[in-house]
């Protein structure tokens, strides 16, 4: 009945002087582990720091997106850095949004680029953010011919989740798979087992019954149950494989 939620953000202003109450409150609904993701080298730094204050607590370091016009290469030197604590099990969050355009496409490219590089070099799996940009996303890894590592929040299409579980990625879904409006049941039903991962994305995304309030990794079981009944398979069975997959993706023992 254990649970891993392998994308959340426990450094948010949202959880500010809350970090034992957040954390004790998904212990007690079974969240066994938690991935806490950077999204700029000072996130990165107190994602490293909240990891080492609490056990279960693991942590990804990386520059998102819409950081990336305010990114230096330099940062990808101290993500190196960061990268040797034993806490550290990923590189990211990176990728490509062209949906909000936050960052220029070709800063994205840029530092997406580099830091799908950085995990080559240290043999660290990638924590990717894609949306309308899964086009190049996919051009960008294959030049890198590096496919290990999760499409977190997915939102692409049938085609190209096929192509990245091909190709060893998993794919990773949130509460959005608890609203009423979601329409990619067929989709996850197509899926692997041995390729999926659940997350909250925390403290966005709340699923329901809990949207109108701030997410939190207590709250990924909705997430679990909506995938056990899309799946026709138990809610057991869902948290057994994912968090399997969670630990081996991560390398934690």
């Amino acid at each position: 009945m254990e649970l891993f939620d392998s994308h959340c953000h426990l450094t948010d202003p949202a959880y500010k002087n809350r970090h034992e109450e957040i954390i004790t409150r998904a212990q007690a609904n079974n969240v066994k582990y938690f991935l806490t993701v950077g999204l700029n080298v000072t996130d990165s730094k107190l994602a490293v720091k909240t990891a080492e204050n609490f056990s279960g607590v693991f942590c990804s370091i990386g520059i998102h997106p819409h950081d990336t016009d305010n990114a230096t290469e330099n940062d990808i030197k101290e993500l190196e850095k960061l990268a040797c604590h034993k806490k550290v099990k990923a590189i990211g969050e990176t990728g490509l949004d062209f949906y909000r355009n936050y960052s220029t496409h070709q800063n994205q490219e840029k530092f997406f680029n580099l830091q799908i590089e950085l995990a080559k070099q240290l043999d660290l799996p990638l924590v990717i953010h894609i949306r309308n940009a899964y086009l190049e996303a996919k051009s960008i890894l294959l030049k890198h011919q590096y496919f290990r590592g999760v499409i977190h929040c997915y939102s692409g299409d049938e085609s190209f989740a096929h192509w990245a579980i091909s190709q060893g990625f998993f794919i990773s879904f949130t509460g959005v798979i608890t609203y009423h409006n979601f329409r990619s049941q067929n989709l996850i039903k197509k899926i692997p087992k041995n390729h999926l991962l659940i997350e909250t994305d925390a403290p966005y995304l709340s699923p329901e019954p809990m949207r109108g309030k701030v997410n939190e990794p207590a709250f990924i079981k909705y997430t679990a149950y909506a995938l056990a009944k899309i799946k026709e398979t138990s809610y057991e069975d869902i948290c057994y494989f994912t968090t399997q997959n969670a630990l081996m993706l991560f390398n934690i023992s």
